[in-house]
């Protein structure tokens, strides 16, 4: 069975990327422009466009047209699960762009959805982190008190579990994680570089140290950029 003529269309073009037809920085056709060359109709078009933004070879702008950012899709980050040192490992490699951080209780929805009280002060932490090319995913981090003084520190390179264990000798020896399918609002997707609407994945980690939570993050990925990687043996 042929495949849909978007993804045939979405072929041709990442083919013509790849060969230097449209360089990296350069301009793809318009919509309109990509229908009449390849006589197909404009949702075609469109659909074929949104593949590629999603992929990660071209990005979309409201007035700039649509430019290429890469003449190959960026490999997806491939996520192992397995135990608390395969979770650990993301955070080494991906590394975090700080956006945003305050000092601050939670709210209700907040502490209901990480397990942390409110009565102390909380630091939270917004930013990105990016493998390759590409941000990987939005994060929001979560540190209680009394791990609030690693503010200053956080984007340098180093993990917060690196952190938390040099400067107060706590690791996490238990992760919580939740995985939920969205998806992606326009404010996102222009943070992420992604197409509005498309697929994502949201990961909830709670990390303890014994029985008391340590940190939390809150991180969303778009679709086709984080694997999540399995393997299952037969017992006996």
């Amino acid at each position: 069975m042929a495949s849909p003529r978007y993804r045939q269309l979405a072929d041709t073009l990442r083919t013509a990327i790849a060969r230097g037809d449209y360089p990296v920085g350069g301009q793809l056709p318009p919509e309109l422009e990509l229908a009449q060359t390849h006589a197909v109709s404009r949702h075609t078009a469109r659909d074929a466009i949104r593949l590629l933004t999603e992929a990660g070879l071209i990005e979309r702008r409201r007035g700039a047209g649509t430019t290429v950012i890469a003449a190959a899709t960026p490999q997806a980050y491939v996520q192992p699960l397995g135990g608390v040192d395969e979770l650990l490992q993301y955070a080494q490699t991906a590394r975090l762009t700080v956006l945003t951080q305050e000092q601050r209780r939670l709210t209700d929805a907040e502490s209901r959805r990480i397990g942390g009280d409110t009565d102390r002060i909380w630091l939270v932490v917004d930013g990105l982190r990016i493998a390759e090319a590409l941000p990987l995913a939005l994060s929001r981090i979560y540190l209680p008190q009394p791990f609030t003084g690693l503010a200053g520190e956080l984007g340098d390179g180093r993990s917060v579990h690196a952190l938390l264990d040099e400067r107060f000798g706590v690791a996490a020896g238990r992760i919580d994680q939740e995985i939920t399918a969205e998806l992606l609002s326009s404010a996102d997707a222009t943070r992420l570089k992604a197409e509005p609407g498309g697929a994502a994945l949201r990961t909830l980690r709670r990390y303890h140290d014994d029985d008391t939570l340590i940190l939390a993050s809150d991180s969303l990925h778009p679709g086709g950029r984080f694997v999540y990687s399995m393997q299952y043996r037969r017992e006996g």
